[in-house]
């Protein structure tokens, strides 16, 4: 530890030196003027000049992405407009929930789908688990701003990440990389390249090790949280045989990461909630133990008081220890092949791919077992992909195929609420024992795009796509773990089969298209004008309770985007922006709802996913790049995005006790004893995970040296105020609880933040050779990345999840192989 300190010490004190030293090179106007990069991106399914694609999309190069410091996809928040990407949630550590424009997805089930499709080589990842990949040795990132439905597919109706690994190639070459840093922090990764037939035939392997010690504590159980370690591993083969115009890629990858557990603040306590919390906090109070800035990164919560019963696992949740923990496991491989038969370019994307996340976390943030469930979610899918592109005549070219898709999973999750893991009684009753189920999802979908060239400089764009999707899931919810019972809305069901199950299907299918028309003014000012439409699939809730609830429909999106490109100066500055607005229609929301089984004295609460009324979202985004002189490169991007539910379209019926006089005339009378069903508008709430305001600031300087060039790198990213499962009680409700959802929706709604991170490296040519500082959340930002307070107006507590400290680390990369 002693050594460490030495370490940190003296790193952070050359920091100052160094940039001193390079100041004065960096004032010096230097011969030549050097433009900016030009990056090539696929965001039509065709390589193109980002200048003159018409899309708001964002592309990172391999320097970009590692001056950037951006490991794994959570880090692209800070590299894009309009881009938010929330960690930290009930259902595990392993999950990004991604969202482009306002189109969020905070559900991790297998039975609904993501607003933002991830794509790795052309290959759909279908789960959010499956997402949090490192990113290393990579071609490019693309973020593809806007519904991109028709060359990309359902699920995109926010946009499209689009990341492109880096291909075999004809020489042998490669590279190491070592790193370390505070918190025990140990990177190791390496490339190998290596040609077995000269150009035609060679193989590409990476790996990529990480390990830190916990950036927190349980002061409870003195245990750790927010550690990792986690293994990476690819390995590419690429055929082209000489003469032929044909080509075959086979890849491969491995993911396994792992933890001891999410920090889980607690960020409030409600002990009016119930008898059982309000008990809880007279024998034990429990404020002294509410997070603040004082004890940032302490944490008291225990997840599992007892053992869940022998035998309950299923066959695939652990059920054995009482430690919080994550697990993720992805896999996959894909072939693809592409070539040339006459005029017409065929490719075949051939693809399997496998997730398994399974955790044990605590999700009350106090010291007693209040509740904690231990949640999996696995899923198998393989898909096929076909697609013929060419030109007829000078001016006419075109795009289109078919995609298939078979994706098997499962889902459960076992919780312990006040102790027990059989319902509590009376009603309402937390912690039902098991939620478990089986998913399959199938989609077939059509597309074809073409573009017309009316002139050399003005070219029209049309494309349409169509979807069929069916949904299957069996319901196998338990409400009592220990005596294996059957959840009653199931038995009740017509379908239901024993001992217990209750299979259900839905069918959909939806149109995508897109229209538009760009304008090559000059060569250096580009604009287009184009409009989109994009579907989320529909699906199921996998909850207890979800027996009673419908499938949900299609999300859908439509939208008209103005864009302009603009290089000057020697292609020195690069001036991009787009302005957009939105119309969403059978938007797919977390909504409420109160569930009374068969025999039940009351209703018991929880959230559903549901199609929850339309909304309307309109921004404009900005990213600006300038070279003032050789050596310095300057980058900004904005994003001021604004929406809202159209008024009366997001509507749900709460059940409850209303107060004593309440005029119930609009009401009907509910299930439960003395309780009524009312219509409740919520229309009025913020729409979730989209920050009104979002910027980001870097500057790279370049400095030759007697010993190489010096890279100089610092990055601000700053994203607004967002909302997370934002309630509206009626006001008929007893004021107690009205009262402790105002206090949820506060805490639901994190504060907006900034963080500055920056790189200093010293590229030494001989031998090939970098040397590199780093540091993260430079300042220590003390932040929340997600809160979770929907359980406080029932359950009596609401929890937080923060943002990694201040982090450091030193490194040094080892390259050979030709030189560029």
């Amino acid at each position: 530890m002693a050594s460490g300190k030495w370490l940190q010490t003296t790193a952070l004190a050359s920091l100052p030196a160094l940039f001193a030293a390079s100041a004065p090179a960096m004032a010096v106007d230097q011969a030549g003027p050097v433009g900016i990069e030009d990056i090539v991106v696929t965001a039509r399914r065709t390589e193109e000049n980002i200048q003159t694609t018409p899309v708001a999309v964002t592309a990172l190069s391999t320097e970009m992405i590692k001056q950037a410091q951006v490991g794994d996809v959570a880090g692209l928040q800070r590299t894009a407009p309009s881009l938010s990407i929330a960690t930290g949630a009930p259902g595990g550590s392993g999950f990004v929930y991604i969202s482009i424009r306002g189109m969020p997805a905070l559900n991790p089930g297998v039975a609904n789908d993501p607003s933002v499709a991830t794509y790795v080589d052309g290959v759909y990842i279908p789960r959010p688990s499956q997402g949090s990949a490192d990113l290393i040795d990579l071609q490019r990132v693309e973020v593809l701003r806007g519904p991109q439905g028709t060359l990309f597919g359902r699920n995109t109706t926010g946009g499209a990440l689009n990341i492109v690994t880096a291909n075999p190639t004809g020489d042998f070459e490669g590279q190491f990389r070592i790193q370390g840093g505070n918190y025990d922090y140990r990177n190791v990764d390496a490339v190998l390249n290596v040609p077995l037939m000269g150009e035609e035939l060679a193989a590409r392997f990476v790996y990529d090790f990480v390990d830190h010690d916990g950036y927190a504590r349980n002061v409870t159980s003195n245990s750790e949280l927010k550690d990792r370690n986690s293994h990476y591993a690819r390995a590419k083969l690429r055929w082209a045989p000489a003469g032929s115009n044909w080509t075959a890629t086979l890849s491969g990858d491995y993911n396994i990461i792992k933890d001891h557990g999410q920090f889980v603040g607690l960020a409030a306590v409600n002990p009016g909630a119930s008898a059982a919390i309000g008990a809880i906090n007279a024998a034990t109070p429990l404020a002294p133990y509410l997070h603040s800035k004082a004890r940032w990164y302490d944490a008291y919560g225990i997840p599992f008081s007892t053992n869940p019963p022998v035998g309950s696992n299923y066959g695939f949740l652990t059920a054995g220890g009482r430690n919080a923990y994550n697990r993720l496991e992805a896999y996959g491989g894909n072939l693809t092949i592409d070539g040339e038969i006459g005029s017409v370019t065929v490719k075949s994307i051939s693809a399997y791919r496998y997730s398994n996340a399974i955790g044990l976390n605590e999700l009350d943030g106090t010291p007693a077992q209040i509740l904690a469930a231990e949640s999996a979610y696995k899923s198998d899918q393989y898909s096929q992909e076909l697609q013929f592109s060419g030109e007829l005549g000078d001016r006419f070219s075109y795009i289109l195929g078919g995609y298939y898709s078979t994706e098997s999973g499962r889902e459960s999750s076992v919780s312990q609420t006040f102790g027990s893991f059989a319902p509590a009684a009376p009603a309402p009753n937390f912690g039902f024992g098991l939620n478990y189920g089986t998913v399959k999802n199938v989609s077939v979908g059509l597309f074809s795009q073409g573009y017309y060239r009316l002139t050399d400089k003005i070219r029209l764009t049309g494309g349409v796509r169509w979807t069929w999707d069916k949904r299957e899931v069996v319901l196998m919810n338990r409400t009592n773990l220990a005596a294996n019972t059957c959840a009653p809305e199931l038995v009740s069901n017509p379908d239901f089969v024993t001992p217990c199950s209750l299979p259900r299907s839905v069918k959909y299918n939806y149109p995508a298209w897109t229209a538009g028309i760009d304008v090559e003014i000059t060569d250096s000012l580009f604009t287009y004008v184009k409009t989109s439409a994009a579907s989320k699939a529909g699906g199921f809730n996998m909850r207890n309770g979800s027996a009673a609830t419908p499938p949900f429909k299609p999300e859908k999106v439509r939208d008209v985007e103005l864009g302009v490109k603009f290089s000057t100066l020697d292609n020195r500055l690069r001036i991009n922006a787009a302005a957009f607005h939105s119309w969403q229609s059978d938007v797919q929301r977390n909504a409420s709802d109160c569930i009374t089984p068969p025999g039940a004295l009351a209703c018991t609460t929880t959230q559903f996913l549901r199609n929850s009324g339309d909304a309307r979202v309109y921004g404009g985004e900005l990213e600006i790049s300038a070279v003032p002189w050789e050596g310095m490169l300057l980058s900004g991007n904005l994003a001021l995005l604004d929406g809202k539910y159209v008024s009366g379209t997001f509507v749900e019926q709460q059940q409850f006790v209303p107060v004593a006089g309440a005029n119930v005339s609009d009401c009907v009378t509910g299930t439960a004893a003395g309780s009524v069903r009312c219509s409740v508008d919520r229309s009025g709430e913020a729409l979730p995970q989209m920050p009104k305001k979002q910027f980001g600031i870097s500057a790279t300087q370049k400095v030759p040296t007697p010993f190489g060039e010096l890279s100089i790198y610092a990055n601000y990213a700053y994203i607004g105020k967002q909302n997370f499962g934002l309630f509206t009680a009626d006001p008929r409700r007893p004021q107690a609880y009205r009262d402790a959802v105002a206090i949820a929706n506060r805490i639901n709604s994190i504060p907006g933040y900034g963080l500055l991170s920056g790189r200093i490296a010293l590229q030494i040519e001989d031998p090939n050779l970098e040397l590199s500082i780093f540091g993260r959340n430079i300042g220590g930002k003390k932040y929340v990345t997600r809160a979770f307070a929907d359980q406080l107006p029932t359950l009596g507590t609401a929890i937080d999840y923060i943002g990694d400290p201040f982090t450091w680390g030193i490194g040094a990369t080892f390259r050979f192989g030709p030189k560029s």
